[in-house]
């Protein structure tokens, strides 16, 4: 069913006289005519009773009036959304992201966008310190791998776009260097290095605190600067640590990974906007992720 035919009913059903209809309409009485009767024909039913003197709505013809009208006002918020849309496709976009959220599917979401809207620029700044909620501060958006969901204020809108498994990286010659998967009870009595140590929202405090109960406690912290300098460290042998999929990639020649088959231990990416971005580019890429 065509909208522009369903528009034509709604005309002649609130008007009930095809001259007036057909006047509103901009069309011929006899075409209205035609186009009712071919709605009519597609629908199987009949819509309007016809006189010489009156033209009133059936049954049938009452019942899609009511469904009709609601459907017309969807239409027009759906038209007018998209040509918001095409409105707020210029610009640059100011992306602040974390280094350890560059994993593949937020690059592989970044360059959907950028195929989708290639008149939006998207400007981003790579963060390496320890994360937080200020980071969002001179940006439209922030990639965090930080949980700041119960403590952003209405100013912020945030939702987790994905989460990584988790892996273990040790150095050369350590005793678990045969294995392929661990769990998190086996690292009793390891060193565990934690890059943002101080930073209880982020992946690499949670994980630790995750490690600590499931070896009872049996584990020992070793804080670092960053995820680069903590990978520096397991290659000296200083300690093992647990790392996003994507970190692999990262480590040092001798070094390897060990899958962790503890569901738990995850390394989750955030998405976090401004709330007075709604109804621009940045809200447009925001809801894109």
């Amino acid at each position: 069913m065509k909208t522009e035919r369903l528009q034509e009913f709604i005309v002649l059903a609130k008007s009930l006289n095809y001259t007036k209809a057909a006047e509103s309409l901009f069309i011929s009485q006899s075409i209205l005519s035609k186009h009712i009767k071919e709605l009519e024909k597609e629908l199987q039913v009949d819509l309007f009773h016809r006189s010489t003197h009156s033209v009133t709505l059936t049954d049938e013809g009452k019942l899609l009036l009511r469904s009709a009208d609601s459907f017309m006002v969807k239409i027009e918020k759906a038209t007018s959304l998209l040509a918001q849309n095409t409105h707020r496709t210029e610009g640059t976009i100011h992306l602040n992201c974390h280094e350890q959220t560059l994993c593949e599917r937020v690059l592989a979401l970044i360059k959907d966008f950028n195929k989708n809207y290639d008149s939006v620029d998207i400007d981003i700044h790579v963060i390496e310190s320890a994360p937080d909620i200020t980071a969002i501060e001179g940006a439209d958006l922030l990639i965090s791998p930080c949980d700041f969901m119960s403590r952003i204020s209405d100013k912020f809108m945030g939702k987790k776009i994905y989460e990584q498994s988790a892996l273990l990286a040790i150095p050369p010659y350590h005793h678990l260097g045969d294995r392929q998967e661990i769990n998190l009870e086996e690292l009793s009595d390891e060193n565990l290095i934690v890059p943002f140590s101080d930073e209880l929202f982020g992946p690499y405090s949670r994980n630790f605190f995750l490690a600590f109960r499931k070896s009872k406690g049996n584990i020992r912290k070793i804080p670092a600067f960053s995820p680069q300098d903590a990978l520096l460290k397991v290659e000296l042998g200083e300690g093992i640590m647990i790392i996003p999929h994507h970190l692999k990639r990262r480590l040092y020649a001798q070094s390897r990974p060990l899958r962790i088959i503890d569901e738990e231990c995850k390394f989750p990416v955030y998405a976090y906007t401004k709330a007075e971005n709604t109804g621009s580019a940045p809200s447009l890429f925001y809801n894109s992720l």
